[in-house]
């Protein structure tokens, strides 16, 4: 399953182009992970660079500030074991698992579209309900 992109447009210096350069930012999902890309329209030819799960921060910040700040959180009572498993196979700390259920139940997680539809995903999968909504 694939999801559209967010996109964002930050600014590029690469030293070919004239001042205002822009690229853009996205994220997606595909195949169950996150993706995300920089594409930058270079007067010497197209520069794309491209990853898997966590962005740069400067992508993730872009996408945050652009496109919104999502929340994710738990619908109700859940199964909080199912919640941890999927915690920690996303590969949160056994430390930072805590805050991060506490985080579900209360106000939310906050994070990118993407991210935050991935886990929401994720969670989906174990049989765990979740709402997500746009905002702080």
């Amino acid at each position: 399953m694939t999801t559209f992109p967010d996109e964002a447009v930050v600014p590029v210096d690469c030293g070919s182009c004239p001042p205002g350069a822009t690229a853009t930012v996205s994220e997606t999902i595909a195949y169950g992970r996150l993706h995300w890309s920089r594409h930058h329209a270079c007067t010497d030819g197209p520069v794309l660079e491209c990853g898997r799960d966590e962005p740069p921060p400067e992508v993730r910040q872009a996408l945050l500030d652009q496109c919104g700040v999502f929340r994710l959180r738990l619908s109700g009572i859940t199964s909080r074991v199912a919640v941890m498993k999927v915690l920690r196979e996303r590969g949160t700390a056994l430390s930072g698992i805590a805050a991060m259920l506490t985080a579900l139940t209360e106000q939310g997680v906050p994070g990118t579209e993407m991210e935050l539809r991935l886990l929401s995903m994720r969670l989906d999968g174990a049989g765990v309900i979740t709402l997500s909504r746009e905002g702080p």
